[in-house]
């Protein structure tokens, strides 16, 4: 081994189950586990299911179609989407470690293991005056609230870029403004607080109680700072020691912690702080590939003993591209939209048509949408449905309020930075009813969803409120982007949505040319 070579660092925090069937490669890679997990929520209703996935050797290539019979299966009946949510999680705990000082735990055992509350708390209070409770949405260089808002909210659910019960439901808040967007007596729980789709600066602004989680990164804790300071909320989150009042140098030197390190001591410290405070926990974290999953695991292990011990309510952004349970409505509008004419016709012998065949019972049929893009990965996939699962168990067995409603497309910059893709959202609107927001737009309007599934005891995230199936909970409130009325999986339309933009911007097409050329010049050597 050469003298300089650098040893990779020893695995510590959570980590995929190794297989044993290769101790002399990369035992933990994330491919066994991930089957693993698909392979024993389905096992529980479904044993050849369960050896179908088992026995699939191209896992990354097919692995969307394993998910979308795994939602079959689950529209089948209560029992059968209650068992197969348990028993994925329940493999997830039992078979994901947990490594410290050289010892590896199961996820499970470490959890039951490490109960010391090692964290101090800081705190932050801002000086703004209290929030004026107008919700207003950013869109297009304008800031829509009143009838205005309405306005556009009925323009997008006509359209199909929304669902009717998303609409309705941001009605509600605005509606119910000055009551509802006081929420000075609300603790949300942020996990993933400084995330690019989290709801921090809103709830900040609307005077929330916000208990944040976020990597131990002292740019990270500056900026949440900055926020709190300068809003009616009041900020708190867990420091390394004990800091002077007013030292706010330190206190961003030592806030933070890692949630896949130190998920047991965070779980613990959330556990004791603000007791007897009703507490609202946001999964909000994100990141590429394997280090989804584990984020997402980390953040399921929080809201596991929350929900449980605290009766907190929990709270999510789906993804559009999953696969999803939804309205007729929305499938027949799928299926109107094949028929139609326009510029999109021209690519139709290679696409694929959206609107599925009925799910569920031949006396009580479900429709389904498969959204999944394969290129983002079973990754992205398992760790989406960690948060299903939760959301279906914390719901339906815990019995507490679960806002968990489909975010749209959003042009983040982690998304945009690949030119591709960016182009590429600049040309889906031509598959009506697609549009890709702003950030702005999608963080406004989800945090509306979420206010509304808090203070609106009619929603279908309350528990009192019963569902023949715990899937339809992601039926209702989807504010999709027109993703389930599209008339061609989501999947074949990249291609097609750069193809657009790139045809209809002249400037685009020669730029994108270039740099095709001149990585063609680096590549090939020239």
């Amino acid at each position: 081994m050469p003298r300089n070579s650098k040893q990779p660092s020893p695995p510590v925090g959570i980590q995929f189950p190794a297989d044993p069937r290769k101790p002399d490669e990369n035992p933990r890679g994330s491919t066994f586990g991930n089957k693993g997990a698909w392979a024993a929520a389905v096992r529980s209703v479904d044993p050849a299911a369960a050896q179908r996935i088992e026995k699939e050797k191209a896992w990354r290539q097919k692995y969307t179609k394993y998910i979308v019979e795994n939602v079959r299966i689950s529209s089948q009946s209560r029992e059968n989407a209650l068992k197969i949510a348990q028993a994925g999680l329940d493999y997830c705990y039992d078979n994901f470690q947990f490594i410290r000082d050289g010892e590896a735990l199961s996820f499970d055992a470490a959890l039951n293991r490490f109960t010391e509350n090692v964290f101090k708390t800081g705190v932050i209070k801002g000086t703004a005056p209290a929030a004026k409770r107008v919700l207003e949405v950013p869109y297009k260089g304008s800031n829509l609230s009143g009838e205005a808002l309405v306005s556009q909210l009925n323009k997008w659910a006509e359209k199909g870029t929304i669902e009717r019960t998303t609409a309705d439901s941001i009605i509600n808040v605005v509606r119910n403004q000055d009551q509802w967007l006081d929420l000075s007596d609300t603790y949300f729980v942020l996990l993933g607080a400084g995330s690019a789709m989290g709801p921090y600066p809103i709830l900040m602004a609307l005077g929330a109680n916000v208990i944040a989680i976020d990597l131990d990164r002292p740019q990270i804790w500056k900026r949440l700072f900055e926020i709190a300071k300068n809003s009616p909320g009041t900020l708190t989150f867990p420091t390394k020691i004990d800091i002077p009042d007013g030292n706010e140098e330190l206190l961003a030197q030592n806030a933070g912690a890692n949630l896949f390190t130190d998920t047991p001591e965070i779980r613990n410290w959330l556990l004791n702080v603000h007791p007897g405070k009703k507490l609202v926990v946001g999964s909000y974290a994100y990141l590429d590939g394997e280090l989804h999953v584990k984020v997402s695991l980390a953040m399921d292990a929080i809201v596991r003993d929350l929900t449980a011990k605290r009766k907190a309510s929990c709270a999510y952004l789906c993804t559009p591209t999953d696969c999803h349970v939804i309205p007729k409505e929305a499938h027949d509008a799928s299926k109107r939209n094949l028929d139609s004419l326009g510029v999109t016709t021209v690519f139709r012998p290679a696409l694929t048509a959206n609107a599925l065949p009925a799910a569920g019972t031949p006396n009580e049929p479900l429709y389904i949408v498969d959204a999944l893009v394969n290129a983002q990965g079973p990754n992205y996939s398992l760790a989406k449905r960690i948060q299903h699962w939760r959301a279906i168990i914390a719901r339906e067995k815990t019995g507490v309020i679960v806002s968990t409603n489909i975010a749209p497309s959003t042009s983040t910059v982690s998304v945009t930075s690949n030119k591709s893709f960016a182009m590429a959202y600049k040309g889906m609107h031509y598959f009506q009813p697609l549009e890709v927001f702003a950030p702005e737009t999608s963080n406004t309007v989800m945090t509306a969803l979420l206010v509304n599934d808090l203070r609106n005891k009619a929603s279908v995230a309350n528990p009192a409120n019963t569902l023949s199936n715990p899937l339809e909970l992601f039926k209702e409130n989807s504010f999709h982007g027109g993703v389930w009325r599209i008339a061609y999986k989501m999947d074949d339309i990249g291609v097609p949505s750069l193809g657009l933009y790139l045809v209809t911007s002249p400037l685009a097409l020669s730029i994108y040319v270039g740099i095709v050329a001149v990585l063609g010049f680096v590549l090939l050597g020239f």
